[in-house]
């Protein structure tokens, strides 16, 4: 395990454990750093803030018989806030949350068809395959690294699945604060590796999520009130709709949802654009490949 410091305990361990310390905290780095000392077949990645349920790791190698790489549902922890079970709604609900299926509640097991569908956090992978396409692209650093690592599985052939079996318990970033400050984060990189890496992150995906962004300002724009008034309304409805099966079960963040959603995709939208932005900025800035032109003598 690769850490930036050293727990005070690990009570209840049942394996060896080596504690890494990392200079940083490039994730990247940091497991690439402990998957080169770890001597086993199966590496088992989990963030310091998640927790294991019981029989993870017995369920992770199961699911490695069949697949190269596997992960599971990344599940809000017991006893969460009201602030980290409205962000875990957020994330969990289907269609217009996360987008990522190992943030559900519920998902669907099998072979996965996105390099996003699951999340570093929980994550099994064979060490052959590991090897053969090299670690974590550590140049990275934080965010993206885990969709990128899959994608180049993927393009080698590796099978990767998600296993309902394979479950952790996470810490949710309290909402709006924290939660809103962690997505921006994410979503810039997100754009700017739109620009800098075509082909790493869904296109077709953000594209529509940010056309819609602009039809929506455009035609409020040029209709104001006569637009925006009904428009709300059907937002709130469909935010309502879509996360009915988190919220029937928790009615404290049912008033909630409209405004939770509304904050979440005008950070997503605004994130998106500054983050492709930044990335266009940056390649108008890098110096223009090959000979230096030399200049005539007269």
């Amino acid at each position: 395990m690769a850490s930036s410091s050293r727990p005070a305990e690990a009570a209840g361990a049942s394996l060896p454990l080596v504690w890494i310390e990392a200079s940083d905290r490039n994730p990247a780095r940091r497991r690439n750093l402990a998957a080169r000392r770890a001597g086993g077949g199966v590496l088992a990645f989990l963030d310091d803030d998640a927790e294991a349920e019981a029989g993870w790791l017995a369920a992770g190698a199961r699911a490695l018989e069949r697949c190269d790489i596997a992960g599971g549902p990344d599940l809000l922890r017991e006893g969460a806030s009201v602030a980290e079970r409205l962000s875990d709604l957020l994330l969990a609900t289907p269609g217009i949350g996360s987008g990522v299926p190992a943030h559900g509640r519920n998902p669907r097991g099998g072979a996965m068809r996105s390099p996003h569908d699951l999340a570093l956090c929980n994550l099994f992978v064979r060490r052959e395959t590991f090897d053969a396409i090299g670690g974590f692209d550590e140049a990275l650093g934080y965010v993206s690294e885990d969709t990128d690592f899959i994608r180049r599985a993927m393009a080698a052939g590796a099978r990767v699945e998600l296993d309902p079996a394979v479950r952790v318990r996470h810490r949710r970033r309290s909402f709006p604060g924290a939660y809103l400050a962690q997505r921006w984060r994410y979503r810039v990189k997100t754009g700017r590796l739109l620009v800098e890496r075509p082909g790493l992150h869904a296109r077709g995906r953000i594209a529509v999520f940010l056309s819609m962004g602009f039809l929506l300002t455009a035609l409020a724009a040029l209709f104001g009130a006569a637009v925006i008034e009904p428009t709300l309304l059907l937002y709130a409805a469909a935010t309502w709709a879509f996360s009915f099966p988190i919220w029937r079960r928790d009615p404290v963040l049912f008033p909630l949802v409209p405004l939770a959603f509304a904050l979440h995709h005008a950070t997503y939208f605004a994130a998106l654009l500054a983050g492709m932005a930044s990335g266009a900025v940056g390649l108008l800035r890098e110096p223009r490949s090959g000979p230096a032109p030399t200049r005539s003598r007269s």
